[in-house]
C-alpha cells in the first residue's frame, strides 16, 4: 500500500512499509551527514531502521555544515 508524504517540500509517494533508513537509501543521503526531522520533531539516529511514516507526514533532511567565518 502506499502513501503520501511531503519530503523537503516536495510530495511523494512511498510503500507504506519504508522505514526513515530506507528512505535516506532511496535518496542516497548518508545518515551520519544529516537529522531527520518529522512533523517539526528531531528523530534520533537510532530510530531510523524502525521508524514508518504515515499518511501526511512532513519530512526534512537537515544536513551538517561545517564552519567558516560569518
Amino acid at each position: 500500500m502506499e502513501i503520501e508524504v511531503t519530503i523537503n517540500g516536495q510530495k511523494e509517494k512511498l510503500a507504506d512499509t519504508a522505514t526513515v533508513a530506507d528512505i535516506l537509501m532511496s535518496k542516497d543521503v548518508r545518515p551520519e551527514i544529516v537529522a531527520v526531522e518529522i512533523n517539526g520533531e528531531l528523530i534520533q539516529k537510532s530510530e531510523y531502521a524502525n521508524l514508518t511514516l504515515v499518511g501526511g507526514d512532513k519530512m526534512e533532511f537537515l544536513r551538517y555544515m561545517a564552519g567558516g567565518r560569518v
